[in-house]
């Protein structure tokens, strides 16, 4: 089994403010290009790194596969 995270910078263009907010967040695909990855030896260990990217203005998405062939 493979545990990845991939990670991107957050790109805020909205023009809201804590007092008023102007429109509702939306999802924007990012784009594959400024996607990064990397392996983790542990569900633990990629909990931790994402953590971390997040505290640094990066979006993340822990991922695994089923270790099938």
């Amino acid at each position: 089994m493979n545990i990845w995270i991939e990670y991107w910078k957050k790109e805020e263009d909205r023009k809201n403010t804590h007092a008023q907010m102007r429109e509702n967040a939306k999802w924007v695909e990012p784009d594959p290009k400024k996607i990064i990855k990397r392996f983790c030896q542990s569900r633990e260990d990629a909990n931790r790194y994402a953590k971390s990217l997040q505290e640094h203005g990066y979006h993340t998405i822990i991922k695994q596969d089923n270790g099938g062939y």
